[in-house]
């Protein structure tokens, strides 16, 4: 009898799981409302955990320090009104650091800054790794830039760009530290001497406008401005170069796309002809408003005019402001028939 030819026994099946390849798609716009917020939920949600645990807690830090001081101030007030209450003497505000809530605030601000272009970064990096198309949105690339001046370039793609002009910013802010100090001992001395007494409350307000005025037109709020404005700009100029360069809403007339374009010139003076693609006139009219501010920050510091002439002289960037306004507008309305002709 022939044996029986051995046939090896097939090997199991595997059955095939279809394997996801999508992944998870982290939005830049989303990243940086989280970062500013809540600082470090923002770089914890576009995957970098360890990074937003450690901003979190340093700005937990910050604030608490600062919450901890402006009640130990506040407590150091009462009692020295409730002590001039039980002795019948005049009461008087105690003498008051404000070095260590100074130092408070600004590390609390600039941890909070930071949060929102570590956000945008860790965003922007992550959608790139992904091969993830980026994002170009002329109104979140203002926001980002207005809230924290130079994440906007992060935004568009120029990270180098924009962390300097992030440190550009900073020292500005740390500029305009003396500026309001030297406001706060004016305001202590004209009350120590006298000069600020409710007999006369017009010149009481005029005194408080003077010093207000010079504030605003100091170097430092002026370059803090500046820096701000520049860094709005260029993000969009950015992006009109870029991946906006076919974008034509700008130029055609709509309704929706003209109450947006009026509303980013006015924000900023060039906005509308720099999405227009029309690059030089914008940072023409940008160039203008800044200039005019400085002028007269520059006359008034030297004492070459005074407050109220400042104030008249004032209209002048306004005028620039709603002229790059009317501009743009009229350059839309017009280009529909300027396209038909040709």
């Amino acid at each position: 009898m022939r044996a029986k030819k051995h046939i090896p026994p097939l090997p199991p099946q595997t059955v095939s799981r279809p394997v996801s390849v999508f992944k998870k798609d982290i939005s830049v716009h989303r990243a940086f409302v989280y970062g500013a917020s809540a600082p470090g939920v923002g770089e914890y949600y576009a995957g970098t955990r360890l990074r937003g645990l450690i901003t979190a807690l340093v700005f937990v830090f910050f604030s608490a320090w600062f919450t901890w001081l402006l009640i130990e101030i506040a407590g150091g007030i009462v009692d020295r009104i409730f002590g001039s209450l039980n002795s019948m003497t005049p009461p008087a505000l105690p003498q008051i650091s404000f070095v260590s809530p100074a130092i408070a605030f600004f590390g609390m601000y600039f941890i909070w800054l930071w949060a929102m272009i570590d956000a945008v970064d860790v965003a922007v990096e992550h959608r790139r790794k992904t091969a993830v198309a980026p994002q170009a949105s002329p109104f979140w690339a203002t926001v980002i830039s207005w809230f924290c001046p130079g994440a906007g370039q992060v935004y568009t793609g120029e990270r180098r760009f924009g962390y300097l002009l992030f440190a550009v910013y900073l020292m500005t802010i740390l500029l305009t530290v003396p500026v309001y100090v030297h406001l706060v001992q004016g305001i202590v001395g004209l009350v120590k001497s006298g000069q600020l007494s409710s007999d006369r409350p017009l010149g009481v307000i005029d005194i408080i406008h003077g010093l207000i005025t010079r504030t605003n037109y100091s170097f430092g709020k002026l370059l803090q401005a500046f820096v701000r404005y520049f860094a709005v700009a260029a993000a969009i100029d950015a992006l009109g170069q870029g991946q906006l360069k076919t974008d034509t809403r700008w130029s055609n007339p709509s309704t929706a796309g003209a109450a947006a374009l009026a509303g980013l010139s006015w924000l900023y003076p060039g906005a509308g002809q720099l999405l227009q693609a029309r690059r030089q006139f914008g940072w023409y009219f940008l160039t203008g408003y800044i200039g005019s501010r400085s002028l007269i920050a520059l006359l008034l510091g030297s004492n070459l005019i005074t407050v109220v002439q400042a104030d008249t002289a004032g209209w002048i960037p306004v005028i620039v402001q709603w002229g790059a306004v009317a501009e743009a507008l009229i350059w839309m309305m017009t280009n529909r028939r300027r396209q038909s002709s040709s």
